[in-house]
């Protein structure tokens, strides 16, 4: 990326950071004002997800698979893999589920804001409508023994 083009999208397009999710460990926070409409984790790298099985990945390290389990889309026997790897990452893998978003997935790596999101406030999106299935979370729970 050119120094020219870097520069445009530290202005333009970066509205967002990683942090600590009301919702869910770790999320996508707004660093400033997102205005409704706008296109929000836009990269300039490729934004395509790689199919792969279950099968390719029996042999990983469990620590991998568990990685692949918890951060990318799957479906029935197949994980959708960030093109970029896992050593660098893509925001869109830590944006957590709400039944009412801020943002929709207008198509693959195309998010868009439904209306003015303030800084602090957290991005979500409708996991369900996005993926056309339904997404059931089991909540975890911090026992203590007495």
């Amino acid at each position: 990326m050119r120094r020219k083009t870097l520069l445009r999208h530290l202005h333009e397009e970066v509205y967002c950071e990683i942090g600590v999710s009301k919702i869910h460990g770790v999320g996508v926070l707004a660093i400033r004002s997102i205005p409704k409409g706008a296109r929000v984790l836009k990269s300039p790298l490729p934004t395509r997800d790689i199919r792969i099985s279950e099968a390719q990945l029996r042999n990983a390290h469990v620590g991998v698979r568990r990685l692949v389990n918890a951060f990318t889309e799957h479906d029935s026997g197949s994980y959708f893999l960030p093109r970029s790897g896992f050593n660098a990452f893509s925001l869109y893998q830590y944006m957590n589920h709400s039944k009412t978003p801020n943002i929709k997935l207008v198509r693959a790596g195309h998010y868009v804001s439904l209306r003015k999101i303030a800084a602090g406030e957290e991005l979500t999106f409708d996991y369900d409508e996005a993926f056309g299935e339904q997404h059931v979370f089991r909540r975890r729970c911090n026992r203590t023994s007495t």
